[in-house]
């Protein structure tokens, strides 16, 4: 059975894309810039803003300005958490989850946003106390898809108990989380309604977590699927 859930925020257990969208917008938008399509703002053009960034204006001048990248990525940042603060649907399915889980799983949360984002986001959603462990994107050197979010968390559930990680699964939106979660040694199912058939590092791939269940997950999830 299923013993410790790790959940990313953004396309998981927040609705976050139209939010991250908007703050991309504004922040080009402040320099006078604006993709040239806006499904180019997709979490497929990598795993941090920066990337995406550089993603979307790869066919103008300043994609090779390094400088103005990290400035236009931290004002989206800085835009897309005042969004967040301002209020923020979970996604179909992932409460209820959380609250049937909560007394039986461990709970740990491993994002690539950072801390402050991450608290505003579980107080408006009334769920502070669900998760053991957060790790955000201040705990780290590297973000997804690198594994160090994931290895951080198990490190530090396992000092408060142990933990075994056969047990555990983690929940991604896409291809970087899934890779991370993987490196780490666990066990994924990846949540995408679009595009899911390119997530080759998942164990399982879903629509929503709407009616998912531990024991739904666990039947999907054999022990021996863990890498």
């Amino acid at each position: 059975m299923i013993g410790s859930l790790f959940f990313e925020v953004e396309g998981v257990l927040a609705g976050t894309a139209s939010l991250r969208r908007a703050a991309l917008v504004r922040a080009l938008a402040e320099e006078s810039l604006a993709p040239a399509d806006l499904t180019d703002l997709g979490g497929d053009a990598g795993g941090t803003t920066r990337e995406i960034v550089r993603h979307v204006l790869r066919h103008h001048a300043i994609a090779s300005d390094e400088s103005a990248l990290t400035l236009i990525a931290l004002r989206a940042d800085r835009h897309f958490a005042s969004l967040v603060q301002a209020g923020v649907s979970l996604a179909p399915g992932a409460r209820e989850l959380v609250e049937q889980s909560i007394s039986t799983c461990r709970l740990a949360i491993v994002t690539g946003l950072e801390r402050a984002t991450v608290n505003s986001l579980l107080s408006l959603a009334e769920l502070e106390g669900a998760f053991e462990v957060i790790i955000a994107a201040e705990d780290v050197a590297s973000v997804k898809p690198a594994p160090d979010g994931h290895r951080r968390a198990l490190e530090r559930m396992s000092r408060r108990r142990p933990l075994d990680a056969r047990t555990a699964l983690a929940l991604e939106p896409d291809t970087a989380g899934a890779r991370a979660a993987r490196a780490a040694g666990l066990r994924c199912a990846v949540i995408a309604p679009y595009r899911a058939e390119s997530i080759v590092d998942a164990d399982a791939m879903l629509e929503s977590l709407v009616g998912e269940t531990l024991a739904t997950l666990d039947a999907m999830l054999p022990i021996e699927a863990a890498g």
